[in-house]
Parts: C-alpha cells; structure tokens; sequence
C-alpha cells in the first residue's frame, strides 16, 4: 500500500481497527497514550483528533450542556465511521434517543446527509426520563424538541417522531442508532428495526457492552449475533 493511500484508508478507519490492522503486517507504531472515556490507547488517534471529524465534533459537541469534552469523542466517530459506510445502502436513517440531539447533527453533517435524498428519523419523546421503567426525570436528558429541531437547516430531510421505542416506522433503513438510556427499550426494538434494514445496513447500539442480559436474549431469538466494541457499543449487520 503506497503512502498516500495508505493515509486515505487510515483516515477512515477506527484506531482500533487500524491497530489491528498494522499488527497482522507487523508493522504497528506507538503513539502518545490517549484515553477517552473507558477507551484507552497508544495508537494513532489523529482521525479523532484532526480533519473533518474532529472539525465537526468541536462544532456540535457544544449542542449537550452535559457532555465532557473527550469521553464520548471515540465512541461518537465510530458512530460516523459507521454511517458513513451506509451512505449508499437502500434506505432511511434513524436515531433513537436524542436528548440534546448532538449524535444525529455530527452524523448529518459527517455524511453529507443532505445529499443521499434519505430521511433522517429522530425518535424520543422528549419526556426527560432516565428510564421508561421509573419515569424519573433528570435535567441531564432534554425534553425541549424544538431545542433538536432548529439545529437543522430550513427544509433539511428530517422527522421527528416523539415517541418511546419500540415504534414501528413505514419503509426501509439503512442505518439505525441507538442511545435511549434504557438498555432493556433498546433491546426491545432490535427486532422491528432488523426486520426493516436493507441488506447491508447497520445499526449500533450504545450499551450493549453493559447489559448483555437485556440484548443476547433478544439476538439470540433473532438469530443473529453482534459485534462487540472495544468501546462497549454493539454493531449488527443485516446480511
């Protein structure tokens, strides 16, 4: 692989996987030691550091009063690395569980969203709850939709449905998220929304790592399985 695209290829993919990746050609460097969060490393973090993504993440990350400024960083360009991978698979994009909406306006911007004549769903009921099982409201979770609507350009391709999941949408998708804040909705709306990707779409879950007792049952009766990120997050890919 020459240099240059060599450094096209690893400025699209995950440290992680890019690490993975020097290994098997035995050729892996060591960088300054980063963490982000729980995700710690010494490879190469610059994609999450520098370019678009890290252009984009400083521009929106704002948009959350209670985000610290590095601990969802990883974790928030997997989300796009993976978007960005189904731009061009037959279908809308969804995001369950907004709040202050900054997931669903980094993927906007990151993809180009405008231009792929798709749809971008944003389900939450703005209600503020920490958990459909308590109905505790916390000042951390947004309940303002307009605050998440006017992040949007006049006339930009998004629907806002102010529901709890699991809700059933008409048409195809080919990227779904996930981030409720209540693992056990999130794995209860795995089956409508794998039933409604197209092949080669994907959907990301936010905490999977955590509450394997609440997705493995509802995979297992799915027949499929997921990967498991070093960040915690899970990814199903429709096959």
């Amino acid at each position: 692989m020459n240099q240059t695209l060599s450094g096209i290829v690893q400025s699209l993919t995950p440290p992680i996987l890019w690490n993975a990746y020097l290994r098997m050609r035995g050729t892996q460097k060591r960088f300054p030691w980063r963490e982000f969060g729980t995700i710690m490393t010494c490879v190469d973090t610059r994609p999450l550091l520098e370019g678009r993504f890290a252009e984009l993440y400083a521009k929106h990350r704002p948009l959350d009063p209670f985000r610290p400024l590095d601990v969802v960083r990883y974790r928030q360009y997997n989300i796009c690395f993976l978007a960005n991978l189904c731009r061009h698979v037959p279908g809308d994009f969804v995001c369950a569980g907004v709040s202050w909406g900054f997931s669903p306006r980094l993927v906007f911007d990151f993809v180009h969203f405008p231009s792929l004549g798709k749809t971008l769903h944003l389900i939450d009921p703005f209600e503020g709850i920490v958990s459909n099982a308590t109905d505790e409201v916390s000042e951390r979770y947004n309940s303002n939709p307009d605050y998440v609507l006017r992040q949007y350009p006049p006339g930009a391709p998004v629907v806002l449905h102010r529901k709890r999941i699991p809700l059933r949408l008409p048409g195809k998708f080919a990227f779904v998220f996930t981030d409720t804040g209540n693992p056990a909705a999130d794995a209860e709306s795995l089956p409508v929304f794998y039933e409604s990707l197209s092949p080669g779409g994907m959907l990301i879950t936010e905490q999977y790592g955590n509450n394997l007792d609440h997705y493995e049952p509802a995979l297992s009766r799915l027949g499929i399985t997921a990967l498991w990120l070093p960040s915690g997050q899970g990814v199903i890919v429709k096959q």
